[in-house]
């Protein structure tokens, strides 16, 4: 028969193994939330590094990333060491050196962010402008082989653009695109004509208005389209039916 003693003692047994098992709990709920905090901020820190390696950081923003490196691993340490010597992740909680580290590595991150907006700034200026496809339409004469230009300056522009705008190039491959649109940008350009004779001028912008007659076709405007190999491109139709 199971005396009074033996009886409180099995119960204090099961209440220590309780505790235990609730302590655990508890220490992985710590777990969880520390490495939730802290894989957080190192993901963005590793995204960042990722995203501003290709480019060349500027000196004076490269010793402020020494600097805040040099801060983050030594507060790294502290915490690391107070981990071990007490063993008890919840002191982590309390402990004031890991809000100090969580913002140590938030700082490193902008920095590195800062110092990447700034290089690639500074990358955009060294590929050069590049003018606006709609302000460039407006000043080039409407012929057959500048819209022929203007389409493939168009595209290639658009193209540009979409990485131009980004804060940060998000992969390496990005910079040598860029550079392969501005080339292709201006090798359209290229293509362009500007100066045209007066009487070839009047004749497309007559064609472009729909109001183009045979009164048009010079001498002039004839040999300068066939000089540009674009008498094949017209068809003669008459206004009467």
């Amino acid at each position: 028969m199971t005396t009074l003693l033996q009886r409180c003692r099995n119960l204090d047994t099961r209440l220590k193994a309780l505790a235990l098992a609730m302590r655990h709990v508890d220490d992985l709920r710590h777990i969880q939330q520390r490495t939730r905090e802290w894989t957080e901020r190192n993901t963005k820190l590793k995204g960042i590094k990722t995203q501003t390696r290709p480019l060349l950081l500027p000196a004076e923003d490269l010793k402020s990333i020494a600097s805040k490196r040099g801060a983050l691993r030594q507060i790294a340490s502290k915490v690391l060491a107070r981990l071990e010597e007490n063993d008890d992740i919840k002191e982590l909680t309390r402990d004031a050196a890991w809000t100090r580290l969580l913002k140590a590595s938030e700082g490193l991150a902008k920095e590195f962010e800062t110092a990447g907006r700034n290089a690639w700034r500074a990358h955009l200026e060294q590929q050069g402008t590049l003018e606006d496809p709609s302000t460039l339409r407006l000043r080039t004469p409407t012929t057959p082989q500048n819209e022929e230009a203007l389409r493939a300056y168009q595209a290639s522009y658009t193209a540009y653009e979409a990485i131009a705008r980004l804060t940060l190039p998000r992969t390496a491959e990005e910079l040598t695109q860029l550079s392969t649109h501005v080339a292709a940008c201006r090798q359209a350009f290229a293509r362009l004509t500007f100066d045209l004779p007066n009487e070839v001028k009047v004749f497309y912008e007559a064609l472009q208005a729909g109001t183009a007659t045979l009164a048009q076709v010079t001498p002039q405007v004839l040999k300068w389209l066939a000089e540009q190999g674009h008498l094949e491109r017209f068809l003669v139709r008459s206004a009467v039916r």
